[in-house]
């Protein structure tokens, strides 16, 4: 950035890191995932050998309740009756293969708001109000929202006629779009399409990985945060690292690595043990469209599986966002520029691992990290 941007601060990006227990009624964990619509990809990673019950029991459900569609689709759409009841029962739409940064970007929340990110013509040339982004202070880009389940928006009313003329005219673009509608539990709702529309249907991508012979780090420390923040803060990001190490099924985490200093200086987290061993682990990736939805009941099938485990076992849950969303967490302005991250990841710990005293505040616990990019209204 400082080549091309001499006299600029270089954008900075933010990892929140929470500690949290189960037991709170604030219920952290289903508000991080839930106000979070547009997912791509889900990794989870449990540091027991592959079994096939383990895959089974994650996305057995999604895989054959749940799907989303591929279509070519003008806003117009979205204002016709049949589809209006799918916005009712919180379907979600995002257009594809057109940067946040450079390209109209539109998307449905799940909520009934229409979120219109345009270049500065595009806007123009709309014809309805909009404000300015927070990214570009050139205003050369506009946010116009539009809120679907507004008692307004009735056919033959002015304001449903107007947003309906100028997404038939003012912009008529067809947008190439990704579209999911699904009930609490995740399970997909029946969509029709007009027959001028061809819609792709589509499953998730599921991949189930073994990991052989790698060093699988302690993580019982994070479940207590002690009097020493700052340590707490190292091994939580320590272990996140390595987990996204695992993710990128990279040798260095392989027991026996003799990797040279000088091309790599990453190291493990400690093991429970003073000398390496070489454990297993599973990776399971699941990606496509992915509601908010089909994440927790992801989530809390993981949770199930680690409750019901004799061992003392923990695991980790990545889940990413896409980079050209124009929305974030609760509907917030999300942007790319050089990165456009908008991920969060938990680390959950079995029921057997005994707490130190019945008093002990550790029960039950988990450790939550959002990361967001520098161009996010979330930070």
């Amino acid at each position: 950035m400082s080549t091309f941007f001499p006299n600029a601060d270089a954008p900075r990006s933010h990892l929140f890191l929470s500690h949290y227990s189960f037991n709170s009624p604030r219920q952290l964990h289903s508000h991080a995932i839930l106000t979070h619509p547009f997912n791509h990809t889900i990794k989870v990673f449990v540091p027991t050998p592959h079994s096939p019950a383990i895959q089974e029991a994650l996305t057995d459900g999604i895989l054959r309740d749940t799907h989303y569609y591929h279509a070519h689709v003008p806003l117009s759409l979205f204002l016709s009756s049949a589809f209006m009841q799918h916005i009712r029962n919180g379907m979600i739409a995002l257009s594809v293969h057109g940067g946040i940064d450079t390209h109209d970007v539109v998307c449905l929340d799940g909520k009934g708001k229409l979120t219109l990110s345009l270049n500065k013509d595009s806007y123009e040339q709309l014809g309805l109000s909009g404000t300015p982004s927070k990214f570009h202070p050139n205003r050369q880009r506009y946010v116009v929202e539009v809120d679907l389940r507004s008692p307004s928006m009735v056919p033959g009313k002015p304001a449903f006629e107007r947003i309906k003329w100028c997404f038939e005219n003012t912009l008529a673009t067809v947008f190439p779009m990704v579209l999911a509608s699904v009930d609490t539990e995740g399970r997909s709702l029946p969509m029709q399409f007009p027959e001028s529309i061809k819609a792709e249907q589509l499953s998730f991508n599921v991949q189930c990985t073994s990991l052989d012979g790698i060093m699988v780090p302690e993580s019982t420390a994070l479940r207590t945060i002690g009097k020493n923040d700052l340590r707490w803060r190292k091994n939580v990001t320590q272990l996140y690292e390595w987990i996204g190490m695992a993710a990128m099924q990279s040798d260095r985490i392989v027991a026996g690595d003799r990797i040279d200093p000088f091309l790599c200086v990453y190291s493990n987290p400690p093991q429970t043990t003073a000398q390496p061993v070489g454990s297993s682990g599973c990776l399971i990736e699941v990606s496509g469209l992915i509601p908010s939805q089909c994440v927790q009941r992801i989530f809390e099938s993981l949770r199930s599986l680690l409750n019901e485990s004799t061992e003392p076992i923990w695991a980790n849950l990545t889940v990413w966002g896409f980079q050209d969303a124009p929305i974030s967490w609760l509907g917030k302005e999300h942007g790319h520029l050089v990165s456009g991250e908008n991920m969060y990841s938990f680390f959950l710990w079995s029921s057997s691992i005994q707490p130190k005293d019945k008093e002990d505040p550790d029960t039950g616990v988990y450790v939550l990290l959002e990361s967001v990019s520098s161009h996010d209204l979330h930070s």
